[in-house]
């Protein structure tokens, strides 16, 4: 299948019903590997698809994600905010996600459920959706909702003391339209909401400051560091909109991929995404595609590095209510690039392989925030297909 031929579909890797196979199976492994003995996450994934005589097609997935490393706590040692301190952790996720999707005419419905299960939180997500082509099948819209139930579970090593819930609801409207034979564009818009607990419970926040402390001799001032937990809104709202290109060069027997993606939630936090990635056939049977994407955001209104001189007295509730704080270092004001390549072989007409290689690097953008705190990670991923 040549790539002028692959041009609309989503993936790089086919699903059952582009592919005009009944079956397909699906691997994928990956290795995120952070520097300076940061977090390492290794995850697989299995997908299974089959497509009934009748239009509907059942999606079958499960997936495990290992971590461990190190991971800063948000704190910094007794009296000295050079020395920030720096927690092991470890931990395995599974998740399990059934889809069934079926076609009518013009139209596409889908129902997914997905659970997943980790040490300290449960999820439990519904999602559904509908699209239908229009005008000679040159324009499809899409609408979307899905929500999810889930628990934050207490620890020994977790700020809370009993298990805390947390939902979120999602929309999501879009529109593709097909240019010309060898171009489209696609954009989409969506809103969600989270309520309940959204702090990290493992996360604390230090403040150094001077306190009277009574004696039978009298008041002392006494200078030490105080960590408490971390204390967030127990609700936000986000929005985001994103476009997206892509055209076929047939001369050249190439394909250039660009988007932006525009992004705000109610804690003031404004991101912006560019991305870019061209996909060049070398011949029938492989393509090439390096890809290039960076993101900035704002910080949050309540982020802070350390509560010391910042006028905010740590109180070690974790009720939701004001005022609130968090030290975690992916609410501060930052930048992060992406860049890498993929290769995609096809062996056999009906088997494909995919190896991506990815260098992941993020900086922060405020004089607060140690360097030491942002990861630079190298990624590493193999899939295959299996159509049947």
């Amino acid at each position: 299948m040549s790539l002028h031929q692959k041009f609309f579909a989503s993936l790089p890797l086919l699903s059952a019903s582009e592919s005009g196979a009944q079956d397909v199976l699906r691997y994928r492994g990956q290795i995120y590997d952070e520097e300076d003995g940061r977090m390492n996450v290794e995850s697989h994934y299995l997908d299974y698809k089959h497509t009934f005589d009748f239009g509907t097609t059942l999606g079958l997935r499960v997936a495990i994600d290992t971590l461990s490393g190190q991971t800063p706590t948000g704190t910094h040692a007794n009296l000295d905010d050079t020395n920030w301190l720096f927690q092991q952790i470890s931990d395995e996720r599974t998740v399990q996600v059934v889809t069934l999707e079926h076609e009518i005419d013009d139209y596409s419905l889908s129902f997914e459920y997905a659970h997943s299960e980790e040490t300290d939180y449960l999820s439990n997500a519904i999602a559904v959706s509908l699209s239908r082509e229009i005008f000679d099948k040159n324009t499809t819209i899409s609408g979307g909702l899905s929500y999810a139930f889930d628990q934050v579970v207490r620890t020994p090593f977790t700020t809370i003391t009993s298990d805390q819930d947390k939902d979120s609801f999602d929309l999501s409207f879009g529109v593709s339209q097909l240019l010309g034979p060898n171009t489209v564009l696609d954009f989409n818009l969506g809103y969600g909401n989270s309520s309940g607990y959204l702090s990290d419970p493992y996360r604390r926040i230090s403040q150094t400051k001077t306190i009277l402390v009574e004696t039978p001799v009298g008041a002392f001032p006494v200078t030490d560091t105080f960590d408490y937990p971390e204390n967030r809104p127990d609700s936000i709202d986000r929005w985001v909109a994103k476009i997206s290109a892509k055209h076929y060069f047939e001369p050249i027997e190439g394909a250039l991929h660009g988007s932006y993606r525009l992004f705000n939630n109610s804690n003031s936090i404004t991101g912006h995404t560019f991305e870019i990635k061209w996909i060049q056939e070398i011949n029938d049977q492989l393509n090439l595609s390096p890809y290039f994407r960076y993101y900035r955001q704002s910080g949050s209104d309540f982020y802070y590095s350390a509560l010391t001189d910042t006028g905010i007295e740590g109180h070690g509730r974790i009720d939701s209510q004001g005022p609130y704080y968090s030290s975690d270092y992916r609410l501060a004001a930052m930048d992060a690039i992406t860049y890498g390549l993929q290769l995609s072989y096809s062996p056999i007409d009906d088997l494909t392989i995919d190896l991506q290689l990815e260098r992941y690097e993020m900086s922060g953008r405020d004089s607060s925030t140690p360097d030491i705190f942002f990861p630079s990670a190298n990624v590493v991923s193999l899939g295959l297909q299996w159509s049947f």
